[in-house]
């Protein structure tokens, strides 16, 4: 318990010196901030927690914070996109996918793919088992996030989530779907998948940004259909041989 609450507390300063050393893409856009790094107070205290459910984590010092750029919705029921103003948040990703996250934002940038909010995942507290941070919160509010020291939602492995290797993109247009037995899960609850509608990830309009990286997209998944989902599955880095899913 001690060296749980210890490695918290140092994690989380060699956590927040990794995230000043990412240089931040400048524009000529008007750009407005959905989450800055102040966003990130609190996540000391918060590990500290679920590391006693959990464990410690033993890859914070190779979590970054990373600032990325997007186009949002210019109205609350997200039926209009906003292409005329550049918002930013902060992602919290492992150290070496932190080009791949860039990469793949800067393209859907190009792309004016529209996202709803980049928020880090703390902002929306803990889980009420203090298992990790309340996932389910934050896609019911259409947030994109990466980093959440946490296990699957549909078993007891490590998710790819809780080493910074994957993201989860506009939970409320691209639920997770998991038929079992004539039934039908989604999550986020009140969450739609229609190829149609702005915001909504498909075969061609992301994986083009993530198969050259190495990144798979949970929507080609049988089982559960991940509509949100991307991870970093093939190739090697000084930390991980990715095996694909």
């Amino acid at each position: 318990m001690t060296h749980s609450l210890f490695h918290a507390a140092n994690c989380y300063g060699r956590f927040l010196a990794g995230m000043m050393l990412i240089n931040v893409v400048s524009t000529a856009n008007a750009q407005i901030a959905k989450s800055t790094l102040a966003d990130t107070i609190g996540f000391a205290k918060d590990l500290r927690w679920i590391e006693t459910k959990l464990g410690p984590l033993k890859a914070c010092d190779q979590l970054k914070a990373i600032e990325v750029q997007y186009y949002s919705f210019a109205d609350p029921a997200y039926t209009q996109v906003d292409t005329k103003t550049l918002y930013s948040g902060i992602l919290i990703v492992h150290a070496c996918v932190v080009a791949d996250v860039q990469a793949i934002f800067d393209g859907l940038r190009r792309d004016t793919f529209p996202i709803a909010k980049v928020i880090p995942i703390n902002r929306y507290g803990l889980n009420a088992d203090t298992t990790g941070w309340d996932d389910m919160a934050s896609m019911a509010d259409n947030n994109t996030s990466a980093f959440n020291y946490r296990s699957k939602s549909v078993s007891t492995d490590p998710s790819k989530h809780a080493m910074g290797l994957a993201i989860d993109f506009n939970p409320l247009f691209n639920p997770m779907m998991r038929r079992e037995g004539g039934n039908t899960t989604v999550l986020p609850a009140a969450g739609r998948y229609e190829k149609g509608r702005s915001g909504t990830l498909t075969h061609a309009n992301i994986l083009k940004h993530l198969e050259r990286r190495g990144w798979s997209w949970g929507g080609r998944w049988p089982k559960p259909q991940d509509y949100q989902h991307i991870e970093k599955s093939h190739g090697r880095c000084m930390h991980f041989d990715f095996k694909s899913k």
